[in-house]
């Protein structure tokens, strides 16, 4: 659930990976079944945060429920939405 309690945490561990110098996060949303206006808040700043760390946020298999939100605030392009983790590791992949 990303509301108020949950947004906290999900920043904590936000900050936790980016100070281990993880850059490109990507979050798998797809058991998450609420997100709120701080829930949202949170998704934005990490974003924020990780790109001034030079790296990124991403979302992956966003349940319908994020997905709507997500879409109805703007934020869906933002974040790439992809419908699973693995899509979202296959579109970074490099192939020769």
């Amino acid at each position: 659930m990303l509301d108020t309690d949950g947004a906290e945490r999900l920043l904590s561990r936000i900050d936790r990976l980016l100070g281990q110098g993880r850059r490109r996060l990507v979050l798998d949303l797809d058991g998450v079944e609420f997100c709120d206006s701080s829930g949202v808040s949170a998704l934005v700043r990490g974003h924020a945060r990780a790109s001034a760390a030079a790296g990124g946020l991403r979302i992956a298999a966003a349940s319908p429920q994020v997905l709507k939100v997500l879409k109805i605030s703007g934020l869906a392009r933002m974040f790439g939405l992809k419908s699973t983790v693995d899509k979202l590791a296959s579109a970074n992949t490099v192939r020769s």
